[in-house]
C-alpha cells in the first residue's frame, strides 16, 4: 500500500508517523523532567519550613528561655518558654497567610493534646524507634485536604526536657495547671518520643507541571506543523513538483508529442535529469524518423 502511494502522500505519511510517534516520547520526557522540578520545588519549601521551626525552637531553648529565667527565677512562661508551645504559636501565624501549610511535633505521649501523633505518624515515629528510618524520612500522604508532601525528623529526650515531661510532682507548676498530670510525662532521656513534621501541599506545583506539559505539547505541535508545512511547500515546490512534470512531459513524448520540452529553472540534479531526458527524446525522434525512412 505504501509503495503505491504518491510521492507527495508519501512523503506526508511519513512526516506524520514521525510526529505521532516523536510526539508520545518528548511528552513523556518533558513530564519527567517537569515534575522532578515540581518535587524538587516542594521539597525546598518543606526544608525551609521544617528549618525554619527548628530554628524556632532552638532559639527558644537556647536564648529566649534562658533570658526570661533571668527576669522572672522561679516562674515558668509557657508561651516564652516552652520551645514546643512557640513553635506552635509561630505555625499558627504562618498558617494564616499560608493556610496549607502546617509544621507539627507529633508526639506519642504530649503535654499538648493538639500534639497528639495521628496512625500515620506513629507509625512513623515506631520506625524511628526501631531503627528502620534513620534521621529522617520524606514522601508523599493522601489525605482528605489533598496529597501533600511530608518531612519527618525524630528528636531524642534531652535532660532538659524532664523538667517539664518528667514527674508531674516536680513540673512547674504552671505546667500542671495548664495541661494537668494524666499525660505528657514519664519521658526518659535518649528516648525518641516525637517526629518534628512539616506538610506542605504538593497538588499545586504537580497540576502546574501537568499544565506546563499541556502548554508545551501543544507548542511542539504547533511548531511541527509549521514546519512540516513549510518543508512540504519546499519539497513540493523543488523536487514533487517537478518530478511530477517530468512524468507528465515523458507520459505526453510516449504518446508522439515530440515537442514537447522537459523545462527545469533550477541548475541542480533536476536540471542534469532533464538534460539527460531531452538528449533521451533526440534519440527517440531519430530512431523514429530512421523507422519511418523504412
Amino acid at each position: 500500500m505504501f509503495k503505491n502511494m504518491r510521492l507527495r502522500t508519501r512523503f506526508t505519511v511519513i512526516m506524520l508517523i514521525v510526529y505521532l510517534v516523536s510526539l508520545p516520547v518528548i511528552a513523556l520526557g518533558s513530564y519527567f523532567v517537569l515534575k522532578n522540578n515540581a518535587v524538587k520545588e516542594i521539597l525546598e519549601e518543606a526544608n525551609l519550613m521544617l528549618a525554619a521551626m527548628e530554628g524556632v525552637r532552638g532559639y527558644t531553648g537556647q536564648v529566649l528561655r534562658p533570658a526570661l529565667q533571668k527576669l522572672l527565677p522561679g516562674k515558668f512562661v509557657i508561651e516564652g518558654m516552652s520551645a514546643t508551645k512557640v513553635a506552635y504559636g509561630v505555625q499558627l501565624r504562618m498558617r494564616k497567610k499560608l493556610p496549607r501549610y502546617s509544621f507539627k511535633e507529633a508526639t506519642e505521649n504530649p503535654l499538648n493534646l493538639v500534639n497528639k501523633a495521628d496512625g500515620f505518624e506513629m507509625k512513623k515515629l515506631n520506625q524511628f524507634r526501631q531503627g528502620t528510618l534513620k534521621t529522617e524520612w520524606r514522601g508523599f500522604k493522601e489525605t482528605p485536604d489533598g496529597k501533600y508532601y511530608v518531612i519527618m525528623r525524630p528528636v531524642s529526650v534531652k535532660a532538659a526536657c524532664l523538667k517539664c515531661h518528667g514527674n508531674p510532682n516536680t513540673a512547674p507548676p504552671e505546667v500542671v495547671k495548664r495541661y494537668g498530670t494524666k499525660h505528657g510525662y514519664g519521658w526518659k532521656v535518649g528516648e525518641i518520643v516525637t517526629v518534628n513534621s512539616v506538610y506542605v501541599p504538593a497538588e499545586v506545583p504537580i497540576q502546574n507541571a501537568k499544565k506546563a506539559l499541556i502548554t508545551f505539547t501543544a507548542i511542539y505541535s504547533g511548531i511541527f506543523l509549521f514546519v512540516l508545512f513549510i518543508i512540504d511547500r519546499l519539497i513540493i515546490g523543488n523536487i514533487i513538483r517537478p518530478i511530477e512534470n517530468f512524468v507528465s512531459t515523458a507520459e505526453e513524448i510516449s504518446r508522439g508529442k515530440m515537442d514537447r520540452d522537459f523545462e527545469v529553472t533550477t541548475n541542480d540534479e533536476m536540471k542534469s535529469l532533464a538534460d539527460a531526458f531531452s538528449r533521451m527524446k533526440v534519440s527517440l525522434a531519430k530512431a523514429m524518423d530512421i523507422l519511418k525512412e523504412r
